[in-house]
């Protein structure tokens, strides 16, 4: 074996072990902005918040039902479909994508951990002293 097939497959298992963490980190910190981004909204726009709230929690419930009807795929674009043209036809088309998308997982969480009889408060946008 020589060298450089020796470094070669030492950076391949290095990179296998610590791309994991890196991506880990990554997906950690955008949560966190994102969640800072509800509060933000909920602060500065209640009304846009609550829009919000309204739209995710029609559009996951509209998601659920379609996907236990087999309708859709997709039950997560499917929300997010609805949810974004819901605001849009209420004025609200300023609503970022990645809040939104947020804001329908928080939902899904919330609404799993209903049904399992847990009470969970989502963070970010439902947990803001603005409601």
């Amino acid at each position: 074996m020589e060298f450089v097939d020796l470094v070669q497959a030492w950076l391949y298992n290095l990179a296998v072990a610590i791309l994991p963490i890196i991506g880990a980190f990554v997906v950690a910190y955008l949560k966190a902005l994102i969640e800072k981004k509800m509060v933000d909204i909920a602060e500065a726009k209640p009304q846009l918040a609550d829009a919000i709230r309204q739209a995710v929690n029609l559009a996951v419930k509209a998601a659920e039902q379609a996907g236990f009807a087999g309708f859709v795929d997709e039950k997560k674009q499917y929300a997010l479909n609805i949810a974004q043209i819901w605001l849009n036809e209420n004025g609200w088309d300023e609503v970022d994508i990645d809040v939104l998308e947020a804001a329908i997982e928080a939902e899904v969480l919330a609404l799993f951990n209903e049904e399992r009889g847990e009470k969970v408060q989502p963070a970010g946008l439902w947990n803001s002293s603005a409601w």
